[in-house]
Formats: structure tokens, sequence, C-alpha cells
């Protein structure tokens, strides 16, 4: 079916357009769709194979890896970007770099900041099918030292025939645009509007899906095999959309079978668009300020390393804000590739190296390593100080799984949880157990611990007493009741009940600080006081007060269910007596108790002190200056350190100033505007959280059936769902700059 009937072209844009037009321009719409069609047919579903990640202006590199375009060149002129100081690459042992001079006399010349290469415009944009020189097109040139030399180069590539015809097509498309008679005019308006409007339901679709974790691909790529089951929720979604809009069903049937645009790669390359164009809003949004970067990374199920790339910073609206940049994926898991893969990331986004202000991280030495981890590595690689933050909720973790695995019988204690979990997810016993569900103890996570033992708190009797029915009831194997007969045995004791009330106390201390330190607006200054006041109220329950209190809920009556047991005989020998059984089994329980009381207190206080000794380093004590109730609120010798990782000056009467006002802007209860040194310790992060939040939206978007896909296309998903309020920003205010984005292709810039 001929393209022109879907754009309607009439005969008179055949006859008036024919002086001076060129193959390339005459058959542009033809050789768009003829791809369109060969992509899809070659495609793969997403269940099956994947498809190409990055859409079609992408190549493979050694390694197997998808190369994309950079995103930063010129769309409808070429982008000749003018930098202070330009990227440096060694080269035969000498430094070399782009020169803006290049620009004079070469308006054709482009320069890629995500690449640190050069790229030809015309060539890019009306190269077509014709073989033009990939380096100046695709790959990027980047030999500095030949760029200017006589028969190598910028002057080779400038005198090449394939050159010269695409600069002919370029100037000729900018008279077009000057006397008001490009392609773009003569094809009917009204139809270059309803191509618009399809295109922009597709984006919509593609968005809705991504934001949502949804799967598109099915094991149908056409509307024709729709009928035949799997046709991905991409194309069912779109059916959806054309059956409840009434002007998209008239456009569709205008569109021929082999132009739908609903191949995989157009779908990757939506989804490339819409990616970049979140990446972009990221980095306008951090803009000129100071940030910090959070880095975790995790195994997916195919053993690929995945790396969550997270920016903290403080808004033009001086709120503090944490975006996630990319999920990337390294090759190997040593510091210096990580390293490596930070800088690239940010680098690629077009951040500057140069702002940024402290790292965190959590405490593996493959990071925090004081040598060779990445925190010192990167360090070495900028040349500067770069303040590392050990995560404070991985701190408190291993507070926790230090100090309460201290004890032999904590550990014990959590050892029967365990056992206690696993028999009441059996099938026969989770199916007549009707009390509050345990859960599930991480060695990752001290949460599940917390809600365990609260969970057995406050379902003690309905515990004891389902374990008693099993005990007693023959339907159950028995293999169960004699499980169930050691488990009331065990919980029965006083001192299960009593290490679980302990255990419940320490831990709702310090739950508060942890929860807290997952949000995106906590700062370090915050979130360490946070954690002293915890240690605080930690440290008022080492007394006997407290004790006593522990020891006679445990001890009343109705908190403990004596199992039953077969019937106790007395000693013969001791019939003539009143006396009939020993009495320092009492005592010596509450004596052990109270020594684990104590002790278990005291190894957390420890743990505390040794893991939270920040508050003691120059960076805490420069942090906690920035607090209005400490004495030493803006002294400057202290907030200097902060001042001085940012190359800022540091004016001693600015700051006594600046003391007065805020002092009396607070005393009048109204708004005050941070000045720099403020926006820096807002950006002082306290958490990984937000990485390790990543990983969830990884998990759901890597599902089973979904583990073909490319790296790339992986990481887009992920970004686009993370950051779904950015997504959605796509789809609604921001619709214009994507459809500009994706139909700026010089295959399908005059279709749109």
């Amino acid at each position: 079916m001929d393209i022109r009937k879907w754009f309607q072209v009439p005969s008179s844009v055949t006859t008036q357009g024919a002086e001076g037009k060129t193959n390339a321009e005459t058959n542009v719409l033809d050789f768009d769709m003829r791809s369109e069609h060969a992509n899809s047919s070659h495609a793969n579903s997403e269940v099956h194979g994947g498809g190409n990640a990055t859409g079609k202006d992408s190549s493979l590199d050694n390694s197997g890896h998808l190369q994309q375009v950079p995103n930063d060149l010129g769309i409808e002129k070429p982008n000749q970007v003018a930098l202070h100081q330009y990227p440096v690459r060694l080269f035969q042992g000498k430094n070399r770099a782009f020169v803006a001079s290049w620009y004079h006399n070469r308006e054709w010349l482009e320069y890629s900041v995500h690449a640190d290469a050069a790229f030809c415009y015309p060539c890019r944009k009306f190269g077509g099918a014709r073989a033009t020189d990939s380096t100046f097109t695709h790959k990027g040139y980047r030999d500095w030292k030949h760029a200017t030399e006589r028969e190598k180069g910028f002057h080779k590539h400038s005198t090449s025939k394939e050159h010269i015809s695409c600069m002919t097509l370029w100037l000729e498309h900018g008279r077009r645009i000057k006397n008001n008679s490009e392609i773009s005019t003569l094809l009917n308006a009204e139809q270059l509007r309803k191509n618009r409007y399809y295109v922009s339901a597709l984006i919509d679709v593609v968005g809705f899906l991504a934001e949502n974790q949804l799967p598109l691909r099915g094991n149908a790529d056409a509307f024709d095999d729709m009928a035949e089951g799997g046709s991905g929720l991409f194309l069912s979604l779109l059916d959806y959309t054309i059956k409840k809009d009434s002007e998209l069903a008239e456009i569709v049937k205008t569109i021929p079978r082999n132009a739908t645009y609903t191949s995989p790669d157009i779908q990757n390359e939506l989804i490339s668009t819409l990616s970049n164009v979140v990446t972009e809003a990221i980095v306008e949004e951090v803009g000129e300020s100071w940030y910090t970067i959070k880095v975790d990374g995790t195994r997916d199920p195919t053993g690929c390393e995945n790396i969550s790339v997270v920016l903290r910073f403080v808004s033009e609206l001086y709120e503090a804000t944490e975006r996630l940049l990319t999920v990337a994926t390294v090759s190997a898991g040593d510091a210096k590739t990580l390293t490596d893969t930070i800088i690239t990331e940010l680098t690629k986004a077009g951040l500057s190296t140069s702002k940024i202000l402290s790292q965190v991280y959590d405490g593996a030495s493959l990071m925090s390593g004081k040598h060779g981890g990445v925190q010192k590595l990167l360090q070495e690689k900028l040349g500067r100080e770069i303040p590392y933050v050990h995560c404070l909720n991985h701190q408190l973790h291993l507070v926790v799984v230090h100090a309460l695995t201290a004890e032999k019988a904590i550990t014990d204690f959590f050892d029967i949880c365990n056992t206690m979990y696993k028999f009441f997810r059996k099938p026969s016993v989770a199916a007549q157990y009707k009390g509050e569900r345990l859960k599930r103890l991480l060695d990752q996570r001290w949460t599940g611990h917390f809600a365990t033992v609260s969970a057995i708190i406050a379902s003690y009797q309905d515990i004891t007493s389902f374990l008693s029915e099993i005990e007693s009831d023959r339907a159950y194997c028995s293999e169960i009741r004699m499980e169930a007969i050691g488990l009331l045995r065990e919980i029965s004791e006083t001192n299960f009940m009593f290490i679980a009330r302990l255990v419940q106390k320490l831990l709702k201390l310090l739950d508060p600080p942890n929860k807290l330190l997952q949000g995106e607006d906590m700062d370090l200054l915050t979130g360490l006081e946070l954690v002293a006041c915890s240690t605080e109220c930690v440290r008022k329950l080492r007394c006997d007060t407290e004790f006593a209190d522990l020891w006679r809920a445990v001890t009343d009556s109705n908190a403990l269910v004596t199992p039953t047991k077969r019937r106790r005989t007395f000693s013969k020998n001791m019939s003539q007596y009143l006396v009939e059984g020993t009495t320092a089994q009492k005592d010596t329980d509450e004596t052990e108790l109270r020594r684990l009381f104590y002790s278990a207190i005291d190894n957390v206080l420890g743990e505390l002190n040794q893991r939270f000794n920040e508050r003691n380093t120059k960076l805490a004590r420069a942090l906690a200056a920035f607090d209005p109730k400490t004495d030493n609120f803006l002294d400057i010798n202290l907030v200097k350190h902060i001042t001085d990782l940012a190359g800022s000056t540091t004016v001693e009467e600015e700051f006594v100033v600046a003391k007065t006002f805020f002092q009396t802007q607070m005393e009048r209860e109204k708004e005050t505007k941070w000045t720099l040194a403020m926006k820096l310790a807002l950006t002082f992060g306290a958490s990984t959280a937000m990485c390790e939040n990543s990983f969830s939206v990884l998990k759901n978007v890597f599902t089973d059936h979904r583990r073909s896909m490319h790296h790339i296309r992986k990481a887009q998903l992920v970004q686009l769902a993370f950051e779904r309020d950015l997504t959605r920003k796509c789809t609604n205010e921001w619709k214009e700059k994507v459809l500009r984005r994706f139909c700026s292709d010089s295959r399908r810039l005059q279709l749109f």
C-alpha cells in the first residue's frame, strides 16, 4: 500500500514540489515506512527475545552492549556547545581536548557533552540511506590530535561527496523554511495533525504501562495477530483506547498495515525518548546546585550487577529532593569499575562531577574502604575531598544484629521464632490458624524481627491455644503434633516471654529513627540527632524500675499459659514434710534474666556509641552548627568545614549578621530563606533507602517473563516507574517536547 494514501498528499504537491526536489526528499516517506515494516517483521516479543533496547539509532560495541546516539545533539540546528573547559583525553602521553574555535567556518560541526565527541549535523539529519561516515553520524569523532590536519579529520570529512550532498540537502531545507515552502507546509496540514494525534496516543499508552510497572509485549506484534492471543498490554491498551476515542478510531482507518508504529523497535524508541526527557528534567532540577550521590548495588536473577545511582539536592524551592538518575550495569564488581561507572553515568547525563558534595554508601569494604574503596577512589580521581557517609539505616541494622546476637539466649529466642514462622506457614496449619500472622526473619533487615516479636506478644494466647489443640488433635500427622508440642513447651517458658518483651522494648525505640531515616527529606544532621535521641531513650531503659516492670508483666498469672504436662509425682522421702519441691528455680530465673536485661542494653548502647561516632567528627560538628538551638549556631570556625568543600569563601561578619537575622525571624515565627551554607547542610544525605526502593521496582519490572530485555531498556523502565511523577508529566505538560523529540528523527522529520 502506498504510504502517501495515509498522508493524503494532494496531486498539486507532486507537481509543485518537483522543482529542485532531490530523490532523498521525494522518497523519504516510503523509506521511513519500509524501515518500519522491516523492523516490525524482524522484532521479537518481550517474552521471546526482548528487542532492541535503544530503538533504531543504536549499534553494538565490542562487549555486545548497545550503544545509543547521544541525546544532546542538535534537533533543528547543530549543537555547537561552548564550554570553559572541555573534557581532557590522554593521547600518546599528551592531554588533548575539543577546541571551541573549530566551529569557525564549520557550521556543520556539533559537539556532544555526553559522548565527548564531534558529529556532523547534516550527515546525521539528511544522510538517509546514503553510506555516510558513521564516525560523524553514530560513533562520534574523538581524534583531537588529527582533527585539523589536512587530508584527515574535519577536512577529510567536509570534502567527501556524501557530506557535500547532505550539506546541499540541509541548505535546501533551510531555504524552503525561509520561503515557507518546506515539505511540512506542502503536506495536508490536517493530515499532519492526525499523525501527531496518533503518535500522541502511543506515547500515552507507553507512559501508562511504564509508570505502572506493567509489561508491554506478548507473543503477537501486530493487530492482525491479536485474535490468536498473547498480544501484550501495549496492543490491548491501544486497541481499548481506539475504541474509546472516536477521533482516533477514524485516524486509524487511514493507516496502512505496514505503518502502524507499533513494532517493538518503536516501543523501545518511545521508552528511550521518555527516559531521556525524564533524565533531562532531573538534570534541570539539579541545575547549579551541589548534590550528594547515593549508590547501592544488587544482583538480578540473571546474575547481572545493577548499580542504582540516586542524587540528593536542594531544589530552587529550598526543598530536599532525591531522584533516581539511572540503574547502571557493570561488567565487574571491583571498586575501580564501580567508580568509573558512577563518573561515566554522571557525565553522560550532563552533570558536573565538580558539584558532588558528599557520597553515601553502605558499610561494605568495597564501597567504604579507606584505601581502595569506591569512596576513596572517587576522591582521588576528582582530586578533592568528598566526605563519605555510612548509611545510617545500615548502621542501625548492624547495631541490632551485633548487639542482640551477642547473647546466646536471644539468638536461641529468634531461632524459635523462625521455627514458629515456618510451622505456621505449613498449609494444614495456616488454614486453621486465625491469629496474627508472623513475619519472616531476614538477615538483611531487622524490621521483620520487630514485627514478629510484636505479633507473638499480641497473639500469645491464640498461639498457645492453637498449639494445645494441635497436640491433642489426631487429625494432624504425628510430625506436626510433635513439632507443636515442642514449640508449646519452648514458648511457655518464662525466659521466652521475658526476652520477647525486652527485644520489643529495644526495637521499638530504634524503629522510629529507622523509618524516618528512609524519608526523602531526611538530612544527615537530623538523622544523627534522631539516633542520639534513641540512644538516650535506651540509656534511660537501663534501671531497676524498668526491669521490675518487665519482670512483673512476664510473671503475671495471665501472661503465661502452662502447657499440658503429665501428672507430677512427689518424692516419698518428703511425704512427712510441708515443702514438696525446690523453691530456688524462680530466684535463679530472675537473677539470670536480670543479668540478660542489663547485658542486652549495654550491648546496644556500646554498638550505638561505636557506630555513630560520626557525631564526634569535624563534619558532624559542622552540621550541628546549623541547629539554631545550639550554642554554636552558625559558628564560623565550625561551618567553614562545609563551605570549604564547596570552595565558598566565608566572611565572619556575614555569619554574625545571619545568626542575628535567623534568631529574630524564629522569634517572629516567620518563614526564612536559606543561605548557601544551609543549603549545603541539607544536601548531606543520611541513608541509601531510595536506592533500595529502586530495587523493589527493578524486581517488579524484571519479572520471570521479561528476562530477555536488554539492560538499557530495563534501566529506562525502572527509572520511568520509579520517577512516575515525571513520567506523568511526559504524557501531559511535556507531551509536546516528547513528540518533538520522537519526530525529530530524519526518517520521520517531514511526517509530523
